[in-house]
């Protein structure tokens, strides 16, 4: 955890200014920075005096001679604080939490914005807890979706949490949770994810979300390129706390509060959607109406000065019931899907001097998954699971020198069946099945150096990797360079390799599984350059090169043209290969400002370039995900001490239709020789929201009302490829509406005993 957060430091000594008065300064517990249009509020006996902080933080109330007086404060986006003081006292500081983080005891104040935490990671992108609450969306609340609006990202699909990294598909990005790889956290229709998904955590028990987008970090593994690592909160060790929010498709409850005289805390959390029901209302046909509930709990507890425990548990539930629709739908149609995912995880951290630490997490992970058709026949089922174990060990050995070492163990099983059917007569046309075990073990080691007073810091690793049914252990070198060449421009350079195990259904699957795959393997390039425009505001230029190979995919899977003109139909079962090659290149360019007051958020372009080269087609074309121009700005604006604006928009001119198609005269398709010809038109969406904050009683509130897509732009998404004439070669892609304007409004209830208590 980056900053250690603090409710409120108040120093006092006894009255002896002639004129009494309560004055001081208020900082943001998280960067110490000023805040400014913070309300106080000075209450002492029958008496109130009230003032707004100056844009230095500064205030200072009158105040009768007599205690006791008792003084709040309160900012939109933070927690409110209030506590007894004495008139005439020394100038106070005080520090206001946001109000997505948890409070603390002590202040830590950081030396910049911008610190990565991972000095090694070159491409490192950090979203706050507030950042995250903005960005997650009225309708889904979802951390992911956050995520989709950073430099360099992209995912011109409203109805996923899955994104791209730099021409890449969303499952070669890994989702951490407090370190540990997490397999499939979203709540979807399995087999028909891409048409619907949502994270199974919501976004207040977040306390910080970061993008590693390229050449990531040698501790991580499994994924080629990059990570997404969150951070979950702890509750807090002071007083208990509730929040409870209700939005148009969820509404959520989160506790918080202390164990064992502070000692230790406890958080508990829960979700549930309604939006399902609302769609089922109005007649919609759709496999996006699926339904979650999902929970999340966490327990801390330190031992000892030197030892301490965490234990997390989450688990989420989805279901799709279409039996309302059931003369409509076809034999191959889903109409029950369910979902259950379940991760448990406990966390050991042994810290045995002030240069050392050893953290420990052992974790469980299961998922199971059943779809049904009208006629109650299985269409699919299968079960997921891992036991995991990770060990990481950090020590700074000399002033200058930290060492990282780690080892990780995991044992994967994975099992299930799909099918397919035949109406007349009904019988079982096709069934596919797959079941394997596998133990996943790696390791890494990290040196850095930094010279004295941070004008150059370098870091050099490497860590390898196994598989039980993948032949081979391959080693992945790490390198990277930061050179402060002012104090106000820093120049990074890093180099990487990574390596991805296929996924054990591709290794096992009964008709189209290969048992020779190979793992996928990425090379990373990455140079920057970043001006600091002043203390929080940076100007950065990012250059990056990719190369893969060895990456699994089907060839075979699609219908198209030979050179000569002439059909090749799709293989009844396409076998999975390791005959896929890629490049990608691209720049990305972004201003951003990263402050409590004013003006927060960023402005970015990014340019990309991805081309694939198959060896069994003998082929060449664009990635899938190939995007040139993507625009992603997100402003946040504090209009009053309780009014909060922010805005958030996406351009993106878009990712080809995937198949070997070219466009015809008045939107016909036809197939073709050559792969991803066609691109779908560009993507654009507008987003603002308003938070509202206000108090009732010891209740505190905020109000939330958003606008998706402002412009009302008709955004589309290739859905699914629905056959072709063998006659005419026209073929018949089909594509899916994305969301109109929407507007929602949620609202927000929080009590919190630490801010009321006198």
């Amino acid at each position: 955890m980056r900053h250690a957060l603090v409710l409120l430091l108040i120093s006092s000594l006894p009255i002896t200014a002639q004129s009494p008065s309560v004055s001081g300064v208020i900082l943001d517990s998280s960067t110490a920075e000023p805040l400014s249009g913070v309300q106080l509020e000075l209450v002492c006996s029958s008496a109130t005096a009230r003032a707004v902080s100056s844009p230095t933080g500064a205030f200072s109330l009158p105040a009768p001679a007599s205690p006791p007086c008792s003084l709040s404060a309160r900012l939109v986006g933070y927690h409110p604080a209030a506590s007894t003081v004495l008139p005439a006292a020394p100038a106070l500081r005080l520090a206001l939490t946001p109000s997505q983080m948890t409070r603390r005891d002590s202040l830590d104040v950081s030396s910049g914005p911008f610190d990565l935490s991972q000095q090694s990671s070159p491409s490192e992108r950090t979203l706050s807890a507030n950042e995250v609450k903005n960005l997650a969306g009225l309708i889904g609340d979802d951390p992911l979706r956050a995520i989709q609006a950073l430099p360099g990202v992209a995912s011109n699909n409203d109805f996923v949490s899955q994104f791209t990294l730099r021409g890449s598909g969303f499952d070669r990005a890994g989702i951490l949770l407090d370190g540990i790889l997490l397999h499939s956290p979203y709540h979807a229709v399995q087999t028909q994810v891409s048409q619907g998904s949502l994270t199974m955590f919501n976004s207040d028990v977040v306390e910080e979300v970061t993008l590693h987008a390229g050449a990531p970090p040698v501790r991580f593994g499994d994924r080629a390129t990059g990570f997404v690592d969150i951070g979950l909160r702890e509750g807090s060790r002071k007083a208990p706390s509730l929040r409870l929010q209700a939005g148009v498709a969820a509404t959520s409850i989160v506790a918080d509060g202390p164990l064992a005289g502070g000692r230790g805390s406890w958080l508990a959390a829960a979700r549930k959607s309604y939006l399902q029901y609302l769609i089922r209302r109005a007649g919609a046909d759709t496999s996006l109406a699926f339904g979650f509930l999902d929970f999340q709990g966490r327990l801390a507890y330190d031992l000892s000065p030197r030892h301490s425990l965490t234990l997390t548990l989450l688990d989420g539930h989805s279901d799709l019931d279409r039996q309302f629709t059931r003369n409509t739908l076809s034999l191959n149609s889903i109409m029950l899907g369910g979902y259950h995912t379940s991760v448990a995880a406990l966390g050991w951290r042994y810290t045995p001097s002030a240069s050392a630490t050893v953290q420990s997490r052992f974790a469980w992970l299961r998922e199971a998954f059943s779809n049904t058709n009208r006629e109650n026949l299985d269409m699919a089922r299968g079960q997921y699971g891992e036991w995991i174990s990770n060990t990481d060990l950090s020590w700074t050995w000399s002033r200058h020198t930290p060492l990282s070492a780690g080892f990780q163990f995991r044992r994967l099983r994975d099992g299930g069946r799909l099918a397919r059917y035949a109406l007349n007569p009904l019988t079982l046309r096709r069934q596919e099945t797959w079941r394997a075990t596998a133990v996943r073990p790696g390791a890494f080691i990290e040196q850095g150096f930094a010279t004295p007073g941070g004008l150059l810091s370098l870091s050099a690793g490497a860590r390898i990797d196994s598989h039980e049914l993948v032949s081979g252990s391959p080693i992945s070198p790490h390198a990277s360079l930061i050179l402060r060449a002012t104090s106000s421009t820093r120049l990074q350079l890093a180099f990487s390799q990574a390596v991805q195990f296929p996924e054990l259904t591709a290794l096992s699957l009964s008709l189209t599984g290969n048992a020779a795959l190979r793992p996928a393997r990425s090379t990373h390039a990455v140079a920057a350059i970043e001006q600091r425009l002043d203390s929080r505001t940076r100007l950065r230029l990012e250059l990056y090169e990719r190369r893969d190979r060895q990456l699994t995919w089907q060839p075979r899977l699609d219908p198209r043209l030979s050179p000569t003109g002439s059909i090749i139909a799709a293989a009844a079962d396409p076998r999975f290969e390791n005959s896929l090659r890629g490049r990608a290149r691209g720049f990305e360019i972004f201003l951003q400002r990263r402050s409590a007051n004013r003006i927060t958020g960023w402005i970015s372009y990014a340019y990309g370039w991805t081309r694939m080269n198959d060896s069994i087609l003998a082929t060449s074309f664009p990635s899938d995900w190939d995007q040139r121009h993507g625009v992603n700005t997100y402003l946040s604006f504090r209009l009053t001490p309780s009014v909060n604006l922010s805005t958030r928009y996406t351009y993106g001119s878009n990712f080809p239709v995937p198949g070997f198609l070219r466009a015809g005269a008045n939107g016909t398709y036809f197939l073709d020789s050559r792969r991803n010809q066609v691109r779908m038109s560009a993507y654009h969406r507008a987003d603002v929201r308003i938070n509202k904050s206000f108090q009732w009683g010891k209740w505190r509130g905020t109000f939330f009302a958003e606008v998706m897509n402002l412009s009302n732009h008709g955004n589309f998404i290739y859905d699914s490829f629905g056959g072709f004439n063998s006659q005419t070669r026209q073929a018949f892609p089909r594509f899916d509406k994305l969301f109109p304007i929407i507007p929602a409004a949620g609202v927000m209830f929080e009590f919190d005993a630490l801010a009321w208590r006198r």
